[in-house]
């Protein structure tokens, strides 16, 4: 079924420079209507079954539809369960801002809204996770961000791992443009165990 309406979806990639202040949501923004045609079909129902040996895909809506290659591609979600003391309300407070839409314009207004001296702390997750360098990338573009507008601000990165992906390269570039950036490995205490969302605070290893 070709869907002749496509809706809209927000990108994650390039999202942290929207944090940053480098570039606007709606830059974000993107459908399917220029990919639908002759030789794509769109169809925007969630797939509920697969049949390998029919070669077949069940869609919520009842259809079945046939292949010759399938690829499957799930998606990622936030693990509510993973941290204790985040959740969804948590979320409102203390953005994770990883799925790119309302929680990257949370956390872009905090970081405005923050006074110039602030601290800004970013959690690295333990392997594995979806784009090893992700954090990194983020902790550089909102260093960047404080450099610029708030340069009396600190950023803290407390990592669950002792190494991370292209970690000399960061590490190199955060030493020569970011000196107010602090990076705590998991060996140090940087692992978060619980989180306090009304003190908005972090509880790790080393607290």
């Amino acid at each position: 079924t070709l869907v002749e309406a496509s809706p809209t979806f927000i990108a994650c990639p390039m999202s942290n420079t929207v944090i940053a202040g480098m570039r606007d949501l709606k830059a974000q923004e993107f459908g399917y209507d220029k990919i639908s045609g002759d030789q794509v079909t769109v169809n925007l129902a969630s797939a509920s079954g697969v049949d390998p040996q029919a070669r077949t895909v069940t869609l919520s809506n009842g259809a079945r539809l046939s292949y010759d290659r399938l690829i499957i591609a799930p998606g990622i979600d936030i693990r509510w369960d993973g941290l204790p003391g985040y959740n969804e309300a948590a979320a409102e407070r203390m953005p994770y801002a990883w799925k790119a839409g309302e929680q990257t314009l949370l956390l872009r207004r905090q970081l405005d809204a923050m006074a110039d001296g602030g601290t800004v702390v970013i959690s690295a997750p333990a392997n594995p996770f979806r784009c090893p360098p992700g954090p990194y990338e983020r902790a550089s573009l909102i260093a960047y961000y404080l450099k610029t507008n708030k340069p009396k601000s600190k950023l803290i990165i407390l990592d669950a791992k002792d190494a991370f992906s292209k970690q000399r390269l960061f590490q190199n570039a955060w030493k020569e443009l970011y000196p107010n950036l602090e990076w705590v490995s998991l060996s140090a205490g940087g692992k978060v165990t619980s989180v306090d969302v009304g003190a908005m605070t972090l509880v790790t290893d080393f607290s």
